[in-house]
């Protein structure tokens, strides 16, 4: 078969404000072994991919109207890709939508460190791995049905990241209870350890069958490589070979802006396993070469230069972070990791500026991190983001009732460190007589430490 009939790499371009439609289809297309590269209407940059689709303004209106233009924008690509493909696609994305697999999988490894008090989260993550499970029986079903379809390498891929994700999210799991941030002492601790034990964690062989077959069939589809390498990096026995996985999909897409998450994935490889400054840096400069909003990367090589006393330049790269997300911080579209990184840079900014005595000026940074964490616009219940990806349905959390959406958001702030801002601002103020200042934020550190 002509390797057009099957889509490796799509681009997905959709307005700045709305992304629902697009984390969707992205996180489908992730599991299906699509590279999905993202594009703001009116902004398109990046190589050339095997397809590409531009979704228009107002498909956010309700839950109806974002699947229906989820199955709209599957049944436009049977314009460019083998019909029965894009059918067996169709299937895919049903079993995909019934168990609501985008949510299941949707910045679980951020909020993944989260602490004891979040251990609601830490059940949410049990959930999404029961719902993978669910989803993994269904694919097998289908794959029984489907022995001969053109389309078959799409649910080997699907069943591959189905185990992907168990593995990832037990990994969180355990890694929760062991660190005493999931269960209330040792013997609830030692009770869900029990309990997870009972649970399937697939090995290699068992996820390498149905990588094997995509290959043999299409030797060029360089998903396949990146499912079983992402896999292999939550396994301390294979994580090396985890590299290599990625490495040859990287070889077969050659150097395209889309291999710059793979690169920034090895940077990050090397940085936590292997701890090897000057390499995962090499990467981390590669992500950002090939695709200049790597702002993950970006993050990571302004980080350094700080590390290596070089305050110019890493100022420089944390105010290239701004230029790409700055626009971001008054829309209800904002999300919790661009969030993150957004701080994070008004919060280095503001640092630098006060370590340089450019006390004026780190305070005007400093202030804006603080309002990054104040944020509330992704709250709004018509439009926010939180709502709508965590939920609104009420939850007992602390002796009373919340909404779903709000402990993720309160898990969200804590990870940003609001305190280390304060003291700054503290610092600031009392070097330039600011006594009304100095005042507000010292209440704040001291109300913050009760």
């Amino acid at each position: 078969m002509a390797a057009n009939n099957y889509a490796r790499c799509v681009r997905i371009m959709h307005p700045l404000s709305e992304v629902r439609l697009y984390r969707l289809l992205s996180a489908f297309f992730r599991m299906v072994g699509i590279f999905a590269c993202e594009n703001i209407h009116g902004r398109k940059y990046g190589d050339e991919t095997d397809w590409e689709y531009e979704i228009e303004p107002g498909l956010e209106e309700s839950e109806e109207s974002l699947e229906q233009g989820f199955y709209n924008i599957l049944e436009e690509m049977k314009r460019s890709f083998d019909e029965e493909a894009i059918e067996v696609l169709k299937k895919i994305a049903a079993v995909f939508l019934k168990y609501d697999l985008m949510r299941a999988s949707y910045a679980q490894d951020y909020f993944g460190d989260a602490e004891i008090e979040y251990e609601f989260i830490y059940r949410q993550v049990e959930s999404a791995r029961v719902r993978f499970e669910e989803a993994l029986k269904s694919y097998e079903e289908m794959e029984e049905q489907c022995e001969e379809c053109n389309g078959n390498i799409y649910i080997w891929a699907a069943k591959s990241s189905c185990k992907r994700r168990i593995n990832e999210l037990y990994t969180i799991i355990w890694n929760a209870i062991q660190n005493g941030r999931y269960g209330k002492d040792e013997d609830e601790r030692e009770a869900l350890k029990e309990e997870l034990w009972k649970s399937h964690y697939y090995s290699l062989d068992e996820v390498n069958g149905d990588i094997l077959k995509i290959l043999d069939k299409e030797p060029w589809f360089y998903g396949a490589y990146t499912i079983r390498g992402f896999m292999l990096e939550v396994d301390d026995e294979y994580n090396i070979e985890s590299v290599k996985d990625i490495k040859n999909a990287i070889s077969i897409i050659g150097e395209k802006s889309y291999i710059s998450y793979l690169y920034y994935r090895i940077g990050r490889y090397c940085e936590r396993v292997r701890h090897n400054i000057p390499v995962k840096i090499e990467y981390y400069k590669k992500a950002w070469e090939v695709d200049s909003n790597n702002y993950r990367a970006l993050c990571k090589l302004a980080e350094y230069e700080g590390e290596q006393k070089n305050y110019e330049e890493s100022a420089n790269l944390w105010e290239r972070v701004l230029c790409i997300l700055e626009e971001r911080r008054e829309l209800p579209s904002l999300q919790p990791v661009e969030c993150a990184y957004l701080y994070r840079a008004y919060r280095e900014l503001g640092y630098l500026s006060v370590r340089q005595e450019n006390f004026l000026h780190g305070i005007d940074f400093l202030k804006k991190a603080e309002a990054v964490y104040d944020n509330q616009i992704n709250e709004d219940l018509h439009q926010g983001f939180y709502p709508w990806m965590f939920g609104e349905e009420e939850v007992e959390w602390h002796e009373g009732t919340v909404k779903r959406w709000e402990i993720y958001k309160s898990a969200a702030r804590d990870k940003l460190r609001i305190e280390d801002t304060y003291r700054d601002m503290v610092k600031a103020a009392a070097r330039t007589n600011n006594q009304e200042l100095y005042n507000e934020y010292k209440e704040k550190l001291e109300n913050l430490q009760k």
